[in-house]
């Protein structure tokens, strides 16, 4: 898997880019410098904001978590299995949401992975960005048959980046889903397309990318992003299904730059749009 660090940006996109690469935000970004590691049995897992350190350290302790506030980081250790410290992640993730630390509270659960891919726990899809937990999504970027771009509009009512303009399909991996499940149900939902609609779909290279970053409204997004690239056959539309999407607009590659560097787009789904614009020039 790439960091997908500013200065990897850098040398992955061309010039064209350049407004956009330039307001990338990674962990060498001003408001990191607020941030300190979660560190679980010696793996560096999160992030936490300090302005909450003191809340931290008693519901970590309310929960059963050991954790110990060092120069380091918030260092922790845990000698249970996966069901067990789920459990510990949720009491926490409840007396957080209650103190109003965790917005956008979904009822979905991601998996918690080692950096070697180790299931370590469950936890709900919120949490992750409270934490700075390293969660999963899929992005799917999908042109019509003459190579213009299908785009989504996010919901007004989206926690986070209402308006703005996103992949045709995007959304993260449940904890009982596979890639492929994920990737279809996305389609379906977002954009009621399956298999039949596309004359082909295809990982887009690099396929996976951990992108890390301190949010501007508060939190860590922590995830790798597993890339898509797909062409719909002639005559096909998308038509959302759950809400998430206000409306679809196709814009050609070049209105995609432009929308690109002005920072229309949500991060993710910019760097998505931008990758797969590279690979067809």
């Amino acid at each position: 898997m790439i960091q997908a660090s500013k200065a990897w940006l850098q040398n992955a996109l061309p010039g064209k880019f350049q407004p956009f690469t330039a307001r990338w935000r990674d962990e060498n970004s001003a408001p990191a410098q607020q941030f300190i590691p979660w560190i679980l049995n010696g793996e560096h897992l999160g992030f936490l904001d300090t302005q909450h350190q003191t809340t931290f350290d008693k519901v970590f302790h309310a929960a059963d978590l050991a954790c110990t506030s060092t120069a380091l980081g918030m260092n922790c250790t845990s000698t249970v299995g996966p069901q067990l410290l789920s459990a510990k992640l949720a009491s926490a993730g409840n007396m957080l949401k209650a103190l109003g630390l965790v917005p956008g509270w979904r009822n979905e659960e991601q998996l918690l992975l080692s950096l070697q891919g180790q299931v370590l726990a469950t936890a709900e899809r919120a949490l992750f960005k409270t934490l700075g937990l390293r969660s999963r999504a899929v992005h799917v970027h999908v042109e019509n048959h003459n190579g213009c771009v299908w785009t989504g509009v996010r919901s007004l009512t989206k926690h986070e980046n209402p308006g703005m303009l996103d992949n045709l399909a995007a959304g993260g991996i449940a904890s009982a889903e596979s890639i492929e499940r994920t990737l279809w149900r996305e389609l379906d939902e977002e954009a009621g397309l399956n298999s039949d609609d596309f004359a082909w779909i295809k990982p887009l290279a690099p396929h996976e990318l951990v992108l890390s970053r301190p949010l501007l409204y508060g939190g860590w997004h922590h995830e790798t992003v597993i890339l898509f690239h797909g062409q719909l056959k002639p005559g096909r539309r998308p038509e959302n299904r759950d809400g998430e999407v206000s409306a679809f607009q196709l814009m050609s590659p070049n209105a995609c730059v432009e929308a690109i560097n002005a920072w229309q787009f949500t991060p993710d789904a910019a760097l998505c749009c931008a990758l797969a614009l590279n690979a067809t020039k």
